[in-house]
């Protein structure tokens, strides 16, 4: 089962910009890997179904959810 992820670009300043909606994690690893290629900026995976954030890190070049990301305050679910 392949899952859908949009991917993000995040700025020095917080914000963040959408680049791209794939359909799988394989798929989503090497489209972020050739964005990052191009710019300095940190990139991260939002999975569509659960609404997951699953960053990047481009130094250990695999998926690594962190505890921090992924929780949505009430905010968010509404």
């Amino acid at each position: 089962m392949h899952h859908k992820y949009d991917l993000f670009e995040k700025f020095p300043d917080g914000s963040s910009l959408w680049r791209a909606c794939v359909i799988g994690r394989e798929v989503a690893r090497q489209h972020m890997y050739d964005l990052a290629r191009r710019s300095s900026n940190q990139f991260y995976a939002m999975h569509l179904v659960s609404g997951k954030i699953v960053p990047f890190n481009l130094r250990q070049d695999a998926f690594q959810p962190s505890s921090r990301m992924g929780r949505r305050g009430r905010a968010a679910a509404a």
